[in-house]
């Protein structure tokens, strides 16, 4: 348990004007929203700190779905190592979750609503931002452009009904590929990898990566 987490997920929520409340570990948002923060410690790399935050989402727009959000954080001290996590969980997911898990609404600016159409189904689409990351000036994966109208197609043609939380993740170090992933409702999505392993993308020198999260709740006619 982080008391300093808990602590920033309160103030994040309030400053949104999103009552919310401490229970234990969790803070409770409207709507039944609730955020477990949960900390791994990693060993420390030349004196740095580093550590996985874990963020446990629970929400009764999302019913049966475990939704686990992952951050690295590193620092010079494990508190500050927690709050470079929670910096990337609030650029990156924090308003998606917020704007599709309650009835609050975040600006356009920090989310987007789009209509995806599957087979005989369709969703509402709330979907974040890229987070973007790179340790020097001018470090960035290309491609990206291209590579997601061809996630989006894929994931309308293969998904079920029903809502879904999607992640991809990509991080590549001088010129190489370090990791990937495609989860769907915390599972590997084996046709969304195969189409992320596959695609062209070109790296830079220096680390640089890209983080995109979305949630895709059922449209109603």
């Amino acid at each position: 348990m982080s008391e300093k987490l808990l602590e920033c997920l309160q103030v994040s929520f309030t400053s949104h004007g999103v009552e919310c409340e401490r229970s234990g570990i969790v803070i409770r948002a409207r709507d039944g929203l609730a955020i477990e923060p949960r900390v791994f410690p990693r060993e420390a790399v030349g004196g740095t700190a580093q550590v996985q935050v874990d963020f446990a989402v629970e929400s009764p727009r999302l019913p049966g779905l475990a939704f686990l959000d992952s951050f690295a954080g590193v620092a010079d001290t494990q508190e500050n190592a927690e709050i470079n996590a929670f910096s990337k969980f609030l650029r990156g997911s924090f308003h998606v979750i917020v704007d599709a898990l309650t009835t609050h609404t975040c600006n356009h600016d920090q989310v987007e609503w789009e209509d995806w159409s599957g087979r005989g189904h369709s969703w509402r689409v709330c979907s974040g931002p890229l987070l973007l990351i790179a340790t020097r000036s001018g470090s960035r994966i290309e491609g990206l452009e291209e590579f997601f109208p061809r996630l989006n197609e894929l994931f309308n043609e293969s998904m079920a009904a029903g809502p879904h939380w999607m992640r991809v993740f990509m991080g590549a170090l001088d010129g190489k590929r370090m990791g990937s992933e495609v989860l769907v409702d915390g599972e590997v999505w084996p046709a969304g990898q195969a189409l992320l392993d596959a695609h062209e993308f070109t790296f830079s020198p220096g680390y640089a990566s890209f983080r995109h999260l979305l949630i895709a709740l059922p449209k109603f006619p």
